[in-house]
């Protein structure tokens, strides 16, 4: 962090900026709207927004994820015996976060799972 302070200062005193003569002008872009190639000056380009059906589909299949893992998050936590607080909370969580909920759930809740039922450890 201070090292870069010390950059951009050095780099207003000497009047460039990425190997530009013009490097006080355009650098305090509040958008960051520019930047420089080549010694130009370039306007960046927006990504385009998504559209309404794709935006559909992405909420949809979001929500389909979250209700699995809360789903499966009540199912294990149930079978490892936690209290109804706990159940919820997690659940909650799971449903906010289903890709890292079950990408955590495959990586180290099904080897306990599978103890609890009486089946053997994988390693």
């Amino acid at each position: 962090m201070i090292m870069e302070y010390f950059m951009y200062a050095k780099a207003q005193e000497n009047g460039t900026e990425n190997g530009t003569e013009n490097g006080k002008e355009n650098y305090h872009n509040p958008n960051g709207m520019y930047y420089y190639q080549k010694g130009m000056v370039v306007k960046k380009q927006e990504p385009e927004p998504m559209s309404t059906p794709m935006m559909v589909l992405v909420f949809i299949l979001y929500l389909a994820l979250g209700v699995y893992a809360a789903k499966l998050s009540w199912y294990s936590n149930t079978k490892a015996g936690w209290s109804q607080g706990y159940k919820v909370l997690f659940a909650i969580f799971a449903f906010m976060f289903p890709i890292t909920y079950i990408t955590a759930h495959v990586l180290f809740k099904l080897d306990l799972l599978k103890k609890l039922k009486g089946g053997s450890m994988s390693y």
